[in-house]
């Protein structure tokens, strides 16, 4: 399944053609589409046929080809070059050499090309509705269609192999537990299943030890274990507070994410995306939208009053310090949450963006002489 991953195919190309390095790394997780991604550039004629040669296999004793000028080593056993640089500088000085690998490993003379997990957008893309954000805030955009895409994109999550396959993800589900358990000891296993589901359930909560290991009745020794393990592995992301005011905001507990949407589509089961977890789904895709457009120039903050009042998202721009609180609904409304007017009337002069999320409503409002830019979900 080749997804069309338009834009990564076009900053590779710039890459390619600028030719700082001789070597270009493409990085991503196991998973992630590095195959599929060669094979894209192949297609959109990034790499020619006539000057490429490709290599599946790293026994470079056996590797005899003509001078080409560019060689494409794909292996997922990569771990650094010198055995590659070794063969190229005696054999073949002025080839450009790609390869793909699961580390960046630290090199100076090494092009590295980050490959993100697959998107909403390019999943829509593939599915042959495209987002269009001017199509979709001008009113002419088919939401229904596109609510459809973002439900089944939620449930597959981001792995292409899921994608073209959605009756794997109890397999990829099992792989992570399998590798994550082998951290534990063997006893330790449905306590960590259902540590992972009580998470799954409480997605938007505050993290409190103390609360879960009283729930499930284990110490916070192992609750603070089974989270070190789940972050370890990535498979949950902390997301922390914004606060500049320490007495009327909250400072110190954070929320914890899925980094893929089907680990909670597996971990909630019937429950999933029904009720009050449809909330939380809807956050943690947000969440992964968000981290894939904005997270080289901004912190992704949550914000909470002591109070109670919340605002799902602030982006803090690194530079400049300017916030964009962003709140999030599940339902079709304009109607500005009560948090947002809190924010404005205390970081007013910070702001730069407002955004309010809702299923399908495109609008703008004023508050307190501040633009509010309401948008669905499928906009981010």
């Amino acid at each position: 399944m080749l997804l069309p991953r338009t834009k990564l195919v076009e900053e590779f190309q710039k890459i390619f053609l600028a030719n700082e390095h001789q070597y270009i790394a493409i990085v991503g997780a196991s998973g992630s589409g590095k195959s599929s991604f060669i094979e894209l550039l192949q297609n959109t004629w990034i790499l020619d046929s006539a000057t490429t040669e490709y290599a599946n296999s790293l026994d470079i004793d056996s590797f005899q080809i003509q001078k080409p000028k560019t060689i494409v080593f794909d292996s997922s056993s990569i771990s650094d070059i010198s055995y590659i640089r070794t063969f190229i500088e005696s054999n073949l000085l002025d080839s450009r050499v790609i390869y793909t690998t699961e580390k960046k490993w630290i090199d100076t003379n090494v092009t590295y090309f980050i490959l993100p997990w697959i998107s909403f957008r390019e999943y829509a893309e593939w599915s042959g509705t495209p987002v269009d954000v001017g199509a979709i805030l001008s009113w002419t955009a088919n939401i229904d269609r596109l609510n459809t895409l973002r439900d089944a994109y939620i449930h597959v999550g981001q792995y292409g192999y899921n994608i073209s396959n959605p009756d794997s993800i109890d397999t990829l589900w099992d792989d992570k537990i399998s590798i994550m358990v082998s951290e534990l000891f063997e006893k330790e296993k449905d306590d960590f299943i259902e540590f992972i589901r009580t998470l799954a359930l409480g997605v938007w909560e505050l993290f409190k030890e103390d609360k879960i290991a009283k729930m499930m009745n284990i110490s916070r020794r192992k609750v603070r274990k089974y989270t070190e393990v789940l972050l370890k592995y990535d498979f949950i992301h902390a997301v922390w507070p914004f606060w500049d005011y320490p007495e009327t905001e909250l400072f110190r507990h954070v929320k914890l994410y899925f980094s893929d949407l089907s680990y909670l589509s597996v971990a909630l089961g019937v429950a999933y995306y029904h009720g009050m977890t449809r909330q939380w789904v809807l956050e943690n895709f947000v969440l992964l939208e968000l981290e894939r457009k904005v997270s080289d120039t901004h912190d992704i903050k949550f914000y909470r009053k002591k109070s109670g009042a919340e605002i799902s998202f602030v982006l803090v721009e690194r530079d400049t310090g300017d916030l964009t609180p962003i709140d999030i609904s599940p339902r079709s409304t304009d109607i500005i949450p009560q948090p947002i007017r809190i924010f404005t009337e205390v970081y007013g002069s910070r702001l730069d963006h407002i955004m309010f999320l809702n299923e399908e409503k495109s609008a703008k409002r004023e508050i307190d002489g501040y633009t509010v830019f309401i948008f669905p979900h499928v906009a981010i």
